[in-house]
């Protein structure tokens, strides 16, 4: 098990102090991954929540030809998660930002974050904890990549943390880190142990695995071999074994105090910007989206737990669990889950995202979608059972289509006088169905490679993630704190939250983007009407 550090506690670190605005007054926090989905939420969430908070340093890249400080303050002046602040603060905001903001040009896959020792060291000289959401959240990427992104970023990240005064480091991983296995999971890690429980060396593994990767010519062939590793330590994909792998290599220091907070399925906020919000392609997204088709056989397995957790709800279980990080109080793990506490199954989100889209498409103004998509009724298969209507036969039958329309000789088939009559309209025709067909296959082999992907989490395995250390953190908050950070899953109604929350808000926020839409974005707030001088550009260390 992890190692404690043996540094003497000051008389503040001895106790939760009474409130967690008591906490954070006059911290400074370091935080990376503010441009992600969790990460802004959370920033957010404690830049409105928690206006004791003395000083926040992001550390980000650039985009797009914006640096890092005005790829922020795009964000924060157009972007959803902050409109209760825009909306509160108006031009203020700029000020707000400005006075406790700090946004510093990383690179997280190097050594010392890219910032050089001498500077990354007099910027941790007075952090007091540092909190780390940056990470690769594709099942399958470029193994190099996640190589990168999740184990040599957290380990970078671990080096920065171990030159603060009190070593404290919160890590974001996730649940699925538990592997290829189903029943209840504790809040715990044995380092040097996999979840197929076969002991191995966190540090030779990653060792081993670059130098398998080494030479390889092509993303297939890297995927291959990263796959083969992770299925035999008993990780069902590249992203959990690439975040199982970190947390091992992290917990095993004895420099830095590290608690581990694992979210499970992140959803649609249930009030916190606002109600549904979300951002990107997340997990339940090409789910919901696929349930809104005439496609209604969805390969799960009903009573499975479908462990959906609101941003909201994680945002604020994520400062609860830095507030006792920064007390010494916290726990090495921390599931952020809904399994446990408050279950929600597959058979059930099913149901209700058939039943959602039945009602609005009773109200639709397309033909097919009231008389024909509204009468069908979604319900979960066997993965493995043949289905008459199943994506693979409909795709085999298209692509047969897509041959014969590609084959076909019009002026071959008629009599020359009725082609020249009609010969042009039946080209056009032909040539219209057949890209039809090609776009048709093309969505189906997509979704037979997503659901490929999902099968472990949806169909083989049953999670049941217990939450006892976010449940014994809410017992010693004040009513106060009860109200704005205590760990809530259990007053979800899950009926409530996926009809009105979670389907409105992924046909708002997410299911557009698989369509190739653009999703809507807030007016931006006027720039700041004189030049300020921000935290960023302040000399580290004066």
């Amino acid at each position: 098990m992890k190692i404690d550090i043996p540094y003497p506690l000051t008389s503040r670190h001895i106790h939760l102090p009474k409130s967690i605005p008591d906490t954070f007054s006059g911290r400074h926090l370091l935080v990376t991954g503010t441009t992600g989905f969790l990460g802004k939420v959370w920033l957010a969430m404690v830049l409105d929540r928690l206006p004791e908070v003395e000083r926040i340093t992001l550390l980000a890249r650039g985009k797009k030809g914006l640096s890092p400080r005005d790829r922020f303050e795009e964000d924060y002046r157009s972007s959803p998660v902050f409109r209760p602040l825009r909306e509160r603060l108006g031009m203020r905001l700029h000020d707000l930002m400005a006075r406790k903001v700090r946004v510093i040009e990383a690179s997280l896959d190097q050594p010392w974050c890219g910032l050089g020792e001498d500077r990354a060291r007099r910027l941790a000289k007075d952090v007091d904890v540092v909190v780390h959401f940056a990470g690769l959240t594709d099942f399958e990427p470029d193994p190099t990549h996640a190589i990168e992104a999740n184990i040599d970023g957290s380990s970078y990240i671990a080096d920065l943390a171990a030159c603060t005064p009190q070593r404290r480091l919160v890590h974001v991983s996730t649940t699925y880190v538990a592997g290829a296995v189903s029943g209840e999971i504790e809040e715990t890690i044995t380092p040097g142990v996999s979840p197929h429980g076969v002991a191995f060396d966190p540090a030779e593994e990653l060792a081993s695995l670059k130098a398998a990767l080494h030479g390889t010519d092509t993303k297939k062939q890297r995927t291959s071999i990263a796959m083969q590793r992770a299925r035999d330590l008993g990780w069902p994909n590249i992203y959990t074994y690439t975040k199982g792998l970190a947390e091992h290599l992290i917990e095993s220091r004895n420099d830095v105090r590290t608690t581990t907070v694992r979210p499970a399925i992140v959803e649609c906020a249930r009030s916190y910007p606002f109600i549904g919000w979300n951002e990107g392609i997340n997990t339940a997204g090409p789910i919901v989206w696929l349930l809104s088709t005439s496609f209604q056989r969805f390969p799960s397995k009903a009573k499975n737990h479908f462990d959906v957790v609101p941003v909201d709800t994680v945002a604020r279980a994520m400062i609860l669990v830095v507030a006792r990080a920064l007390c010494d109080r916290a726990k090495s793990v921390y599931h952020v889950a809904s399994s446990h506490a408050n279950p929600f199954f597959f058979g059930r989100a099913v149901e209700l995202t058939g039943l959602a889209y039945r009602t609005r498409y009773a109200q639709s103004d397309r033909a097919y979608e009231r008389h024909v998509l509204r009468r069908l009724d979604a319900t979960t298969v066997n993965a493995d059972a043949p289905q008459v209507f199943g994506h693979r036969r409909l795709r085999h039958f298209v692509r047969t289509a897509r041959d014969v329309l590609r084959n076909m000789d019009i002026a071959d088939a008629l009599p020359p006088r009725m082609y020249t009559r009609v010969g042009d309209q039946l080209e056009e025709t032909r040539r219209s169905l057949s890209n039809k067909c090609r776009q048709t296959e093309r969505k189906l082999s997509q979704v037979d490679e997503m659901l490929r992907q999902y099968r472990p989490f949806i169909h083989d395995y049953d999670y049941v993630f217990r939450t006892d250390h976010l449940q014994q953190a809410n017992q010693e908050l004040t009513e106060a704190d009860r109200r704005n950070f205590a760990f809530d899953v259990e007053s979800i109604d899950w009926l409530d939250y996926w009809m009105n929350v979670e389907v409105p808000g992924l046909e708002t926020w997410s299911i557009p983007l698989l369509r190739g839409e653009k999703v809507p974005r807030d007016e931006p707030l006027a720039k700041p009407p004189r030049v300020f001088t921000p935290l960023a550009s302040t000399p580290m260390g004066a």
